[in-house]
């Protein structure tokens, strides 16, 4: 099924699995009469999950226990008497037949399926590989072989333990302690990455601990080998049941959706197991839900932090971890909140890289030393900023001037005659050239999604290690090469590795005494600074940094790159006017830079065009952002992704103005995003695109692009941007007729209200739109409430107002209105127009000055205020048709709503 059907579906079969059982059948009849392709495919699911949870699986007794195999010997064993069953067989404690040992092992018995088409070969082929694994916490696994009548077994070092959760609890053991237990758990699962063997279902009943505290993982024998991948004859049978087959509660995402595993998938389980280790619940599904729902949570639930779960923890749960209910959040708080939600991410890409690199930040959280995990805040500002704004950051084509503070520092220093310094000057404009060119190749001529070619970052950080040993007598070349590498990390947006390496830069700058050295590490750092929420620590930290560079033209080009990240902060703070100063600043310094860059031309123009954007001065951001696409032009960059992320960031400009101006933007970057790559389409764009749609009433158009931005946003984990696109269909059946469609497309979001992406700003549109509804469903007295609740909420949010304060209070304006609160309704209508033109200059054509216009001229009217009623509509008529377009319905109800007030020739 694809993701398209399974959004129509999903909530569907969640509504029949809620119904009691007796009435389900005639809930599918109703289903029926509308579409009888959809009921049957509701009725095959829920057979299915009925026969899923009959067997238990993976969990359940799957593969019954033969009581007659008692005695019974299986190649060098005896079998003694069975220890349990599972849905991938049964095993039986056993000791070797042949006495040439009398210890005691576990045979356990796969079934039939697992090598039905691999052959007995192949099974203990593999069986033998798997064999070599050895680790003090691994379970050995000592044979593999096939039984006579084709039975295949597996023979595992004998384990008498308790599953690790219970082992834990039973002796109460704190977290610290906990933790040092877990490490030999990541020790034992980075032994067998390092072989090529991941284990794919990790849970408690797969971690023994003995009575000696000694941890054993189980059941790496069935493990998927990693090797088996990259060879070119076909994977067994064996390991390809051992792919499809996981257990429910401790899957990661991209095994629930089908996708191959990693090792990151082995992270993902750990941090559940961690998860629940610490806080006693688990992350994403509640207990006795169907598996249905289980899978389902583990794809879209986003897992609160570990201390808030801690908090919802009884008295029992938090003793049996060492602490008091009211201490256990305090214990889980800061480090390991970051620490096991890293580990929990949807994305693959963005968990721990290695198990090891996991292991090491809970080592460090013991010692109190700094961890690698950060807070999400970071990442998704300065991710979601790069992404929009990637022609204005440029994080990656600025990969800068590797050379620039070194070479620059040396050149200069050497004072030497104007002719010489020509030549120098000269050479360092090729080393730029080269460097931005090469950059370029790098980031912005990639296609979406695929900008940074060594995601893996093993490159990097080999480039680390290779940096510290080569240039360890070289501070200046070092800071150099660390900051370039901190900058890639940029590029790749991995921010749990940016701000250390470039700590560690500034700090072997801070030990000499080259002010472009210093500069060079402590501008970037700023910026994360800034990303981090840290502006305070970024404003003072760039200040320092720009303060260390004489005002010399051999210092300029450094100069304007610090000030185009001072610029950057603009972004984070919603302040335009020092986002102009810098910019401004930092193009009058490139005036005196005689060396090729694109610094000026795209980098510096974009931050002022943006700086003039949050500023309202629309006119001059579009001449910026014109002269902008030119300059792309001129470069042979007018097809890259660069360019669509300018057109997008133009279509800003326009969209609480002129909308009908910013579609045209909108359309032409998307149609660019696809010809590179028609597969990486940035959910954002199409997520702006369809609000333009939606705003010019071509609603048809607008729905194809809603569901387009909700299927990608899904696929890539922007939680937010789906839900937006999901609240705001509602409006879009509204405006449609649909209003049981409206209200039921609210009930589509309900299954998210707890998680983290359901912010404080999503539940002011939430409340905005179930205002709408209400309107709709002639309950002005609901609507009204929700309607306050929304601006409450909005006037609560830091940062600048947007589209939806607006309307917000003309919502409140006609529910007032519809109460007959004349005076109420008037108020916030005139509120809602007061705000509307500070978005813009004054007596610049806006849509949202002309909707608040009409809805004062409706209640002016209602009051029976002819002459002010007549102002409103007119000035109305006169926003609407320059904002929306002459045919928009909005226009013609403006129209029409005058046409009888004219007292003269129209």
């Amino acid at each position: 099924m694809d993701k398209a059907r399974w959004e129509v579906i999903s909530p569907l079969l969640d509504q029949l699995l809620d119904t009691e059982p007796g009435q389900r059948s005639t809930r599918l009849e109703q289903i029926r009469r509308d579409d009888a392709q959809l009921a049957g495919e509701l009725e095959a699911l829920l057979a299915r999950q009925t026969a899923v949870g009959r067997e238990e699986f993976l969990e359940g007794t799957a593969v019954p226990i033969d009581s007659t195999l008692r005695g019974q010997i299986v190649g060098a064993y005896t079998l003694e008497r069975p220890l349990g069953q599972g849905g991938m067989g049964s095993v039986w404690l056993a000791h070797r037949s042949d006495g040439r040992f009398e210890g005691q092992v576990a045979v356990k018995f796969l079934n039939l399926a697992l090598i039905a088409r691999g052959g007995a070969d192949r099974f203990r082929r593999e069986g033998s590989v798997l064999a070599k694994l050895t680790h003090p916490n691994i379970a050995r696994l000592i044979d593999a072989g096939v039984a006579v009548g084709g039975q295949p077994y597996l023979v595992l070092e004998y384990i008498d333990g308790e599953p690790i959760d219970r082992w834990c609890d039973a002796r109460a053991l704190d977290v610290a302690a906990r933790i040092r237990l877990f490490l030999d758990v990541l020790a034992a699962v980075a032994h067998a990455h390092s072989n090529l063997v991941l284990h794919r279902d990790l849970k408690p009943s797969n971690i023994l601990v003995t009575g000696d505290g000694h941890v054993k993982l189980l059941d790496f024998g069935i493990a998927k080998l990693l090797a088996a991948e990259q060879q070119t004859t076909p994977a067994t049978e064996l390991t390809e049941i051992a792919g499809r087959a996981f257990t429910p509660d401790f899957a990661a995402p991209e095994q629930v959706q089908g996708e191959d595993a990693t090792t990151a998938t082995d992270v993902y389980a750990l941090g559940v197991l961690m998860y629940l280790l610490l806080s006693g619940e688990h992350p994403t599904t509640r207990p006795q839900a169907p598996t249905v729902e289980r899978l389902r949570c583990v794809v879209e639930t986003e897992p609160a932090r570990v201390s808030d779960a801690a908090a919802r923890a009884s008295s029992d749960v938090a003793l049996a971890r060492g602490h008091a209910a009211h201490q256990l959040p305090h214990a889980l708080r800061g480090d390991l909140d970051n620490i096991v939600a890293k580990a929990l991410r949807k994305a693959p890409a963005q968990r721990y890289g290695t198990v090891t690199a996991f292991a090491d930040d809970l080592r460090r959280h013991l010692v109190d030393e700094p961890v690698s995990a950060r807070p999400d805040s970071a990442g998704y500002r300065l991710g979601k900023f790069v992404r929009r704004h990637r022609g204005g950051v440029a994080a990656a084509a600025v990969v800068v001037v590797a050379v620039i503070a070194g070479s620059a520092g040396t050149v200069w220093q050497a004072r030497e005659a104007g002719k010489q310094r020509d030549i120098a000057l000269k050479q360092l404009g090729r080393a730029v050239a080269t460097n931005e060119f090469m950059g370029f190749l790098l980031s912005a001529a990639a296609p979406a999604g695929k900008a940074f070619a060594v995601s893996d970052l093993h490159l990097l950080e080999h480039g680390e290690r290779l940096a510290d040993k080569q240039f360890a007598d070289n501070d200046p070349l070092r800071v150099e090469m660390l900051v370039g590498i901190g900058e890639h990390y940029m590029a790749a947006e991995r921010w749990d590795k940016v701000v250390p390496v470039l700590e560690r830069a500034a700090a072997i700058a801070s030990r000499g005494t080259d002010p472009a050295i210093q500069a060079r590490a402590l501008c970037p750092l700023a910026l994360m600074k800034m990303a981090n929420g840290e502006r305070t620590a970024a404003e003072a930290t760039m200040r320092l940094a720009v303060s260390k560079l004489p005002d010399e033209p051999q210092h300029a080009l450094l100069r304007s790159q610090c000030l185009l990240h001072a610029s950057t902060f603009g972004v984070s703070t919603g302040e335009a006017e020092p986002m102009i100063r810098n910019a401004t600043a930092a193009i009058e310094l490139l005036d005196q830079v005689s060396m090729p860059t694109t610094l000026k031309d795209i980098e510096a123009q974009a931050m002022l065009a943006y700086g003039y954007y949050l500023a309202r001065q629309n006119r001059r951001a579009d001449e910026v952002y014109a002269r902008l696409l030119v300059s792309l032009e001129r470069m042979g960059r007018e097809r890259t992704s660069t360019a669509a992320d300018v057109l997008n960031n133009w279509g800003l400009v326009h969209y609480q103005g002129e909308i009908i101006k910013a579609e045209p933007l909108y359309r032409h970057a998307i149609e660019l995003r696809r010809s590179i790559d028609p597969a990486a389409i940035n959910p954002t764009l199409t997520f702006n695109y369809a609000g333009a749609l939606f705003e010019l009433a071509r609603y048809e158009e607008a729905k194809r692009f809603f569901d387009e931005t909700i299927r990608t946003a899904n696929a890539c984990q922007e939680h937010r941007i789906k839900l937006d696109a999901m609240m705001q269909l509602t409006a879009l059946y509204i405006e449609t007729g649909d209003v049981a469609g409206a209200a039921a497309q609210l009930e589509t979001v309900k299954p998210f209200l707890d998680t983290p992406p359901f912010d404080a700003r999503r539940q002011a549109l939430l409340a905005y739109y179930k205002g709408r509804v209400a309107l709709a469903q002639n309950n002005p007295q609901l609507a009204h409430t929700e309607f306050v609740d929304s601006v409450a909420r909005l006037d609560r949010q830091r940062g600048g107002k947007i589209a939806l304060n607006v309307m917000a209070l003309i919502g409140v304006a006609r529910a007032e209105q519809v109460l007959d609160h004349r005076a109420e309704a008037a108020a916030a209508a005139q509120r809602a127009l007061a705000l509307a033109e500070s978005f813009v200059e004054p007596g610049a054509p806006s849509y949202l000055v002309g909707l608040s216009r009409f809805a004062e001229g409706e209640i002016q009217r209602a009051n029976g205020e002819t002459d002010a009623a007549r102002a409103s509509f007119n000035a109305a008529l006169i926003h609407l048709r320059q904002g929306l377009g002459e045919n928009h319905p909005a226009v013609e109800r403006a129209r029409m709503s005058l046409e009888p007030m004219r007292t003269g020739p129209s």
